[in-house]
């Protein structure tokens, strides 16, 4: 098992340089809101909220929005076929699981997580999101009991008195801008299934009305990202639920925000420009809920979501593996996301099965996609390229971490791939496995854990804190062809140009049935230490047959690894992790080599009946080419061009 090491204490001078890119690539406005966020809160721990606090002006009207329900509809399909879904029964008795943890909070819920002072932040966050509480009303729509709805509002009861805005504790999680941001969505459906009565309605109104107050004078416009975008949904959502000048604010402000940052935070080929496929998923989902809702309400905001969705659509569908789930690359996880078949049939105006299951097959293994995709053999896509020949599938990532003002859930993994073979997936990202600053974050995040060549054992960018980068590199040059029935993928990336090592390039080559090739190099001068790893799935078994070669068993499929220059070769093991707080041990095939530049190496893979063994001359020009026998004939490939 890989060593999780503690870090050494950085020096002054290590601190003084993390932070001096900080203040190099984070936008200075961030920085200033920042600091305006943090007087905010101390202010309220004086004045206790009370300007949040008041009355409306007038009664709570509420608009007449069939938008809602059906929102309702898509987001109870989600929690029944993600697997996520907790146990109605123990909802009711305090037995909360997020993150694969479960605590018994009691009856009533014990908010503030008193007896388990280490409780993660994320987790807390998960509590107080209530999006636990669709499951008692899942319950609710199921059996037909209104008393399902009436312990729902007796917990949300329960919240609002527990968690007042004048207690300091609360201003952690209770009252986030981003709790609040996926509390009052849940808040809204659950009115939407079945509304509180009395003196419990007007209640749960004001306390919705303060929560968007807030939420509206505290945006989180030093984070940015998907965060900003979640706090524009809610607050659009608040507007297209309440009727009044209180919520016409609402709606103007959270659609100002929200087409403002969409226009940044989604690319021209559609990926959520923090790339990261589950917080793409979570982006698209908010997309298609402002669709949804504003439809009757702001039909201009509607339209400009349809063609966004579809586009937004369209590319996850393509990015994901022959089992129709995401690829784990940055911070992404298994369960945090709606499932993809239900976002893309959303997207598509299919509606929603109420029986969709996330582990279904993938629409892209089907022939012509939900979106109307036919897939092509192989598409550069953005900054990605992607081979799929039926239940075959290699996604090849040659784009940045993430935006340079914000790399929180961006890895040091430039230029890695995932891939599947006869619809297993065989070679993985080690996904991430919570958020905390500790050796499994710090883990996730460094490039051992991704399928990348390794310089002097060093990350491609220095990740630090949770959520931090120092310094880091940038790739360029991805460019895509076809030769002797090969489609082909380059790119390089500048990430080791401290170290000396000005360039370093990839090229991957895909054809039906195999072989299969990597190729990676290295310029500049000096000799210098180079490792290569293939993370493996759990699932399959690897193991090593002579010194070049490693055998790895996936289902009814015998896979040949073959090195094509001198080093060791290994097989170790490190973390696979899918989902949130679940850690499992995977083989990782290791290639380790120490060479003067410039240097090349590389493997190439086979399985069925094309085993015949390549070959790579020489390993340090430009002019590197690839032999092999196939049919009586030589075939020859230049993986980094002739010279």
């Amino acid at each position: 098992m890989n060593d999780l090491q503690t870090p050494e204490t950085p020096s002054w001078k290590q601190r003084a340089i993390r932070w001096w890119y900080i203040l190099r690539y984070y936008h200075k406005s961030q920085l200033v809101m920042r600091l305006v966020s943090v007087l905010r809160r101390r202010l309220l721990r004086l004045t206790g909220g009370r300007r949040y606090l008041r009355p409306l002006k007038s009664a709570a009207l509420l608009r007449e929005n069939p938008g809602f329900e059906s929102l309702l509809t898509c987001k109870l399909a989600a929690r029944r076929a993600g697997g996520a879904a907790l146990d109605a029964a123990n909802v009711l008795e305090g037995k909360l699981r997020f993150l694969n943890e479960q605590l018994d909070l009691s009856d009533p819920i014990d908010w503030r997580v008193q007896r388990w002072t280490e409780t993660p932040l994320l987790w807390r966050f998960h509590l107080h999101y209530h999006e636990f509480l669709l499951d008692l009303a899942a319950e609710g729509l199921r059996s037909g009991e209104s008393a399902w709805f009436d312990r729902t509002w007796d917990r949300v009861a329960d919240w609002i008195e527990r968690n007042r805005l004048d207690d300091a504790r609360g201003l952690v999680d209770a009252w986030h801008p981003y709790c609040i941001s996926r509390r009052l969505p849940v808040w809204i459906l659950l009115w939407s299934a079945s509304p509180p009565t009395g003196t419990m309605a007007d209640r749960v109104l004001h306390s919705m009305a303060c929560q968007a107050r807030f939420l509206q004078r505290n945006l989180e416009w030093d984070l940015r990202g998907n965060h900003l975008l979640e706090n524009a949904r809610a607050l659009v959502l608040m507007g297209s639920f309440f009727k009044g000048p209180h919520a016409d604010r609402w709606l103007r402000k959270g659609t100002r925000v929200f087409r403002r940052e969409i226009a940044q935070q989604v690319l021209p080929h559609g990926e959520h420009f923090e790339r990261s496929p589950m917080y793409h998923a979570l982006m698209l989902e908010a997309v298609l809920d402002v669709r949804d809702a504003t439809a009757s309400v702001l039909p201009e905001l509607a339209d400009f979501c349809i063609p966004l969705a579809e586009k937004m659509a369209a590319f996850l569908e393509q990015i994901c593996h022959p089992d129709g789930r995401i690829p784990l690359l940055g911070d992404a996880c298994f369960g945090e996301s709606a499932p993809v078949g239900q976002l893309i049939a959303r997207a598509a105006g299919n509606g929603v099965e109420k029986d969709l299951d996330e582990s279904s097959p993938g629409p892209l293994e089907q022939g012509t996609g939900v979106m109307g995709n036919v897939p092509a053999p192989a598409i550069r896509l953005g900054d990605y390229w992607i081979y799929r020949q039926n239940t075959d599938f290699l996604l090849f990532d040659a784009g940045p971490l993430g935006p340079d003002f914000l790399p929180a859930h961006a890895h040091a993994d430039l230029l890695s791939f995932e891939a599947s073979i006869q619809g297993r997936r065989v070679f993985v990202d080690s996904g991430v496995f919570n958020y905390q600053d500790d050796a499994m974050r710090r883990y996730c995040r460094g490039s051992a854990a991704h399928n990348v060549l390794v310089v002097d054992d060093q990350d491609h960018c220095d990740v630090w804190s949770r959520f931090r980068m120092g310094y880091r590199g940038w790739p360029f040059g991805l460019v895509a062809g076809e030769a002797h029935g090969f489609r082909w993928a380059r790119a390089h990336h500048d990430a080791y140009r401290r170290l000396g090592v000005p360039v370093v390039g990839r090229w991957m080559a895909c054809r039906p049935g195999g072989p299969w090739f990597c190729i990676d190099w290295a310029e500049g001068s000096g000799s210098h230490k180079f490792t290569s790893r293939l993370h493996v799935h759990p699932d399959a078994e690897a193991e090593q047959t002579d010194t070049q070669e490693i055998r790895i068993r996936c289902g009814e499929v015998i896979l040949r690894l073959r090195t094509l220059a001198p080093g060791r070769l290994d097989v170790t093991t490190g973390h696979y992790c899918p989902e949130l707080g679940c850690r499992l041990e995977c083989p990782v095939v290791q290639w380790t080599a120490t060479a003067t530049l410039p240097t090349v190496c590389g493997w190439h893979l086979t399985w069925g009946e094309n085993l015949n063994p390549a070959s790579m001359t020489p390993f340090a020009a430009k002019d590197t080419v690839l032999h092999w026998d196939e049919s009586g004939r030589s075939v020859s490939l230049w993986p980094i061009g002739k010279t």
